[in-house]
């Protein structure tokens, strides 16, 4: 049995789990861009290294991302010392900039995303440093 969210479903026999996507929202709907977190995991692609993985989303950010601003990477380290990295960038749309981190870790043959976008009028050093905590919590089991 799988959980998800309130429901439960009993897949076929011989399938696995091959990909996961979560979505969270803060705030209340129609009340205005508010932070979303976004978290998927899924098989790493074969002999992928951390390093491929900055360099080639990078590239697709800044091909792919309309008018994407102050595109930075950086090293992030796990509260379970497991390590891997997170992109920065701004990018426009029409209720304002946006800012999203984009944070990758690579774990026991399992890639591990996590996106957090939130409106950049509403960054705070507080809350930036809560959401990267949260961030940070995640860990290999």
């Amino acid at each position: 049995m799988m959980s998800l969210e309130g429901f439960g479903f009993d897949p076929p026999a011989g399938f696995r789990t091959e990909e996961v996507t979560i979505g969270l929202r803060m705030g209340l709907p129609g009340s205005g861009p508010q932070p979303s977190l976004m978290v998927q995991s899924k098989a790493a692609r074969q002999g992928v290294t951390l390093e491929t993985l900055v360099s080639e989303t990078m590239t697709e950010l800044a091909q792919t991302v309309a008018n994407i601003k102050n595109l930075t990477n950086g090293a992030m380290t796990f509260a379970d010392g497991g390590k891997g990295a997170v992109l920065a960038y701004n990018f426009p749309t029409h209720v304002g900039d946006m800012r999203q981190y984009f944070v990758m870790r690579i774990e026991g043959g399992r890639q591990c995303n996590i996106t957090l976008t939130l409106p950049q009028a509403a960054l705070t050093d507080s809350n930036a440093a809560s959401f990267m905590k949260a961030i940070a919590s995640l860990k290999a089991v």
